[in-house]
């Protein structure tokens, strides 16, 4: 909120008797001479929006004007630029009061009016789009996004422009990627409001995520896949950025909705779990045989995992080969028949 020494040129005093008839700092009164006192109970107002560049009695006070009357038109300050407010406190209201015969004084020293200039504003969309403008212009384009470097950076205008912007003085190191430029607004015409702006234009991607949380032992299908944009420079080399790497595998960890994926966070699926019941296969060129384990390990495709033939007790280790089977070598199973007898 600006301060009340901003609202108009120096003093609280310059303040009070801008705008007002020199008759009403006579001391005599003469300001009731002029003025013809409101008929009705005069009340003050807590806030006021104006949308004007000058601020009147009736935007302070309620009940001011009377049929054939306008003293509420009365215009008594400047208003604050578009998007400000001032509080206009206790001696000042009871000042212009008795400048102009108001039937009103303030029940204590914190009576106030908050004082609001309307404003039609230029948020940072705008702007950043903009400034993406004023780099296509110098033959810099790309799926890029803007960094501000003052985030909440926002223009307000007069409700009786147009709300069009314009980028001046721009310039852009495309080493570091930082620019600099000054943003006028309405783009033609008289400038009424400008703002210098600095930041750092960035290159995006797009990236596959999770919609939905996922745990291990479950498999990433494509409903689980969703797109969205980030900056290349917050990526690592390691991040998926491939829906295929996504798709058949499974978490080594839980896995949050949006967040990035490591390829390290990331396996086969699991075929084989813990203390299941597997089949126990041995293939050559002549057979096939096959028994009953338990498995003492986890797998996915591929893993080797520690099984126990159920019959002999025996543990050996085995090759996962898909859901429920593992595989063994001759050289391993030599001297062990498909009962687990030796």
């Amino acid at each position: 909120m600006t301060k009340l020494r901003n609202f108009v040129p120096s003093s609280i005093l310059a303040l009070a008797v801008l705008l007002l008839p020199p008759s009403a700092w006579t001391g005599s009164g003469a300001a009731a001479s002029t003025a013809v006192a409101p008929s009705a109970p005069v009340l003050l107002k807590s806030h006021a929006i104006v949308d004007d560049t000058v601020v009147r009695l009736s935007d302070l006070f309620e009940g001011l004007d009377s049929p054939g009357q306008s003293l509420g038109q009365t215009r008594i300050a400047r208003a604050p630029e578009p998007g400000q407010s001032v509080e206009v406190k206790a001696r000042w209201l009871q000042a212009v009061a008795r400048a102009y015969a108001l039937p009103w004084r303030p029940a204590s020293r914190f009576d106030k009016v908050t004082v609001e200039r309307a404003s039609q504003v230029i948020e940072g969309k705008r702007i950043e789009a903009a400034a993406i403008d004023a780099l296509a212009d110098r033959g810099i384009s790309g799926n890029l996004s803007i960094v501000f470097d003052n985030p909440a950076i926002a223009i307000h205008l007069p409700t009786d422009v147009p709300a069009s912007l314009a980028v001046a003085n721009f310039t852009y190191n495309s080493n570091s990627g930082r620019f600099t430029g000054q943003i006028v607004a309405p783009a033609e015409g008289r400038a009424l409001a400008q703002s210098t702006v600095t930041g750092r234009a960035v290159e995006m991607t797009e990236i596959p995520v999770l919609v939905r949380r996922i745990e291990p032992g479950e498999v990433i299908a494509k409903r689980d896949i969703q797109w969205i944009s980030t900056r290349v420079d917050r990526l690592s080399r390691n991040t998926v950025s491939s829906q295929d790497r996504l798709l058949g595998k499974s978490p080594r960890r839980p896995l949050r909705p949006g967040e990035r994926i490591l390829s390290a966070d990331l396996r086969e699926p699991l075929l084989v779990t813990k203390n299941s019941i597997v089949t126990i296969r041995l293939a050559n060129s002549r057979m096939v045989l096959t028994a009953q384990g338990r498995a003492l390990d986890q797998g996915a495709v591929d893993d080797v995992v520690r099984v126990m033939n159920t019959k002999s007790k025996q543990i050996i280790s085995a090759t996962v080969v898909e859901s429920g089977l593992v595989q063994v070598y001759a050289t391993i199973m030599a001297g062990i028949d498909v009962e687990g007898r030796k």
